[in-house]
């Protein structure tokens, strides 16, 4: 007499028949149309800062392209830090990008070898943008030009408080120049996003700071603050009137921000180039280069291979600067 089976049996018998028509879940995620969920920009600055401005109008965009939610995710703190490292240790599988600046990226590093990130764990996807900093008062301050501005901070017992955006920023640079190349004495306070010291400056509780354009731009139009000289070592056309360091004597002097997109260094190759063709897109649309241009910024728009020598080349320069300058963060 033959014998069913018991029900344990037929079980096995059942996965062991259906185990070769099985697809790893890791295959399935590897050929998944990228992307498949939503996907997180992370950016170090506070909301309505440059790079947060410039994110949430690529997020906007590359949502309606990719029919998928784009999240702008601010992670505020250490200059930079605390966004950066969470970003490194991301799961490199392109849902998650970081929108850095340059002083994340390269002046930073090159202050600090104890950051708890390294460039060298990111890969340059895209160069988004760049754009000076401007030199900036209260417009009811008497101080209407930057020598003016400079012979009062020499004046001054103790010197003018400037606002810092932390160790390694680019307005934290552009004030650190200042004092190299004018012997002016400033006192740095350190703020976590420009909008708060903007904030400050109107109230008077702030003497100066070299604000980006896209949060410094709004204030001058509207009466509030007053333009002295933009860090860059060429005029903005957001500005026309307003001379750099540069042509004001300052020989050399040249502090430019900008904006590009990272993507963790094990992200594999074929999402980086799916991101950033997409983003290239974005960019080349009139209406968001109208945009950006209103926010004082220029499009750059290189993509990876261009981009990563224009990474290494800034990391190299700044380098060279610490060394003969140095230690800044300690002022």
């Amino acid at each position: 007499m033959t014998r069913l089976p018991s029900t344990l049996s037929c079980a096995a018998l059942a996965v062991s028949l259906a185990a070769p028509l099985a697809i790893p879940a890791s295959a399935v995620a590897a050929d998944a149309p990228f992307p498949s969920r939503p996907v997180k920009l992370i950016v170090a600055q506070a909301a309505g800062g440059g790079p947060d401005v410039l994110a949430r109008l690529i997020a906007q965009e590359l949502g309606e392209a990719w029919k998928q939610p784009v999240i702008v995710e601010n992670k505020l703190g250490a200059a930079g830090a605390i966004a950066a490292e969470y970003a490194a240790r991301a799961p490199a599988d392109g849902y998650t990008l970081f929108v850095a600046s340059a002083g994340i990226m390269t002046i930073a590093p090159a202050m600090d070898a104890k950051l708890p990130y390294t460039p060298a764990e990111f890969s340059p996807m895209i160069h988004l943008a760049s754009l000076s900093n401007v030199f900036v008062v209260n417009s009811q301050s008497p101080i209407k030009t930057m020598p003016a501005l400079v012979d009062k901070a020499r004046q001054a017992p103790t010197g003018f408080s400037f606002a810092s955006m932390g160790p390694g920023s680019t307005g934290q640079i552009s004030g650190e120049m200042l004092v190299r190349s004018a012997g002016v004495k400033i006192v740095q306070v350190a703020y976590k996003g420009e909008a708060q010291a903007v904030t400050d400056i109107r109230g008077g509780h702030l003497d100066f700071m070299a604000a980006g354009l896209p949060v410094a731009l709004p204030q001058v139009k509207a009466g509030v603050l007053t333009p002295l000289a933009v860090t860059g070592s060429k005029r903005t056309a957001a500005l026309p009137d307003v001379p750099t360091m540069q042509e004001l004597g300052y020989t050399g002097y040249d502090v430019s921000q900008w904006y590009a997109l990272y993507a963790p260094v094990a992200t594999p190759r074929p999402i980086q180039d799916a991101v950033t063709r997409a983003v290239q897109a974005v960019l080349a649309k009139p209406a968001v280069q109208k945009q950006v241009m209103e926010l004082g910024m220029d499009l750059t728009n290189d993509a990876q291979k261009d981009f990563a020598a224009f990474d290494r080349t800034e990391r190299a320069k700044w380098a060279v600067f610490m060394k003969t300058g140095g230690d800044m963060a300690a002022r």
